[in-house]
């Protein structure tokens, strides 16, 4: 690496090379099973291969711990555990030496296998993978044969307990073949049978790495299957209960006059139910999420897998297009219901905000007019008050004048008071009336 490289680029770059499948021997086992995890079970998880690892005498060979390969018997029986710890589950696959043909139900042998492994894990002091932690949500039992490939399924049907089979060529090459009913034994595993005429080792690890991925993804997809049915009646009553409030806004709008307390009524009945779609959102949203992500890698396992038909036997593929992905379907088609009612209820909501709003607004505009008209009554009686104000200290300024004037009369001086009084009455008025309205023109400004 050089200076000025990217402080990631090496990790980054690693990446394409995580989780590689295991190169496999032409006749071997492989038994797979994965278990959702929680925050105590995944700490659990981690805990058993620590364990594990520890007493093989190993050193965990990555930072984050996610993926392990584990020896726990040297060839030519070799024993393997891969462990790879995903988002939400572990996976956790045994690879064993398959010294028999397959000529029987596989139960019987792999029941044989899983005796044989716990007292392997015992003899090391170490749980079993059933005390991993976390629950089981798929296991597989994948057998690879080298033999010559059939013909037809009804040469495979003793395998699966005469059970009607899958199966189809795999690989451009056609030098392998996937046989499975795809039924869940008493022990809760799904036998797949491959025979192959020598593919390489690699390209067998392939093929058991993207069945075991493909499962898991099936099933912790359809986790939300289950949660889309039980939300089909409430969504639907959902639906219709905004059908009906939306309905009685529109009656509403059309008649004269203001009901707010119906305003108020409806608005608390649309924050009802907004809150209960949120609520499911919040709770379900995550799932359906994750299951349409689940959902297209399965597609992309089965894809790499590269089927070909054998005449008259329905391939995986060709069965999952016609049972899971309608299953999904749902999942998403609920997940895009929740969130168009989500939207429909907050267009819903808006109207109605508007509609009181404009309500307010009105109801303002009267409330703002009359206290505008109230004022302007106000101003005039004030006016005429200080008309009048006028006249009565008019009044008061010249008879007081009238009696300064009588006094000097009397005092031997030859006036009038009455003349002096009418001359004076309209100066005083007159400047009285100044007075008032200049000392209004200082108020208004």
């Amino acid at each position: 690496m050089r200076p000025y490289d990217h402080p990631s680029r090496a990790l980054l770059h690693e990446e394409v090379h995580a989780r590689p499948p295991i190169p496999l021997w032409p006749n071997e086992r492989v038994i797979s099973q994965s278990f959702l995890l929680d925050a105590a079970t995944r700490k659990q998880q981690i805990a058993w291969v620590q364990k594990l690892s520890h007493a093989l005498g190993c050193a965990p060979s990555r930072d984050d711990h996610s993926f392990m390969t584990l020896h726990l018997a040297p060839e030519p029986e070799r024993v393997l555990v891969k462990w790879e710890l995903h988002g939400e589950f572990a996976t956790i696959a045994v690879i064993v030496h398959n010294k028999t043909k397959v000529k029987e139900p596989l139960l019987k042998s792999r029941l044989e296998i899983e005796r044989d492994l716990d007292l392997l894990f015992k003899g090391l002091g170490c749980p079993t993978i059933s005390e991993s932690g976390g629950q089981r949500i798929s296991a597989l039992d994948l057998v690879f044969e080298h033999r010559p490939l059939f013909t037809e399924a009804l040469e495979v049907s003793e395998i699966f307990s005469g059970n009607t089979v899958l199966g189809s060529f795999i690989f451009s090459s056609k030098k392998a073949q996937l046989w499975t009913d795809l039924q869940l034994d008493e022990d809760g595993f799904i036998s797949f049978f491959i025979p192959h005429d020598v593919l390489g080792s690699r390209q067998l690890g392939r093929i058991a790495r993207g069945l075991a991925e493909a499962e898991t993804y099936r099933m912790v997809a359809m986790v939300s299957f289950p949660v889309a049915k039980s939300l089909s009646l409430p969504l639907r009553e959902a639906e219709s209960e905004l059908a009906a409030v939306s309905e009685k806004i529109s009656k509403l709008q059309a008649e004269s006059g203001v009901n707010t307390e119906k305003d108020g009524l409806f608005l608390e009945e649309l924050s009802r139910l907004a809150s209960r779609i949120e609520q499911w959102i919040s709770g379900y949203g995550l799932r359906f999420t994750a299951a349409e992500a689940y959902s297209q890698l399965l597609s992309k396992n089965l894809l790499e897998l590269n089927e070909t038909s054998i005449p008259g036997v329905q391939t995986l593929s060709e069965f999952m297009d016609r049972r899971f992905q309608p299953a999904m379907g749902t999942c998403i088609w609920t997940q895009r219901r929740l969130r168009e009612l989500s939207d429909r209820i907050s267009r819903t909501t808006q109207t109605l905000r508007t509609r009181i709003e404009f309500v307010n607004e009105q109801q303002t505009q009267k409330l703002l007019a009359s206290m505008d008209q109230r004022a302007r009554l106000q101003l005039r009686l004030q006016e005429t008050v200080e008309s009048l104000s006028v006249l009565v200290l008019t009044y008061y300024a010249v008879g007081l004048l009238a009696y300064i004037v009588k006094g000097g009369k009397e005092a031997g001086l030859a006036i009038h008071p009455e003349i002096i009084a009418a001359i004076a009455a309209p100066i005083i008025a007159i400047t009285f009336l100044v007075i008032s309205r200049r000392r209004r023109r200082r108020q208004k400004s």
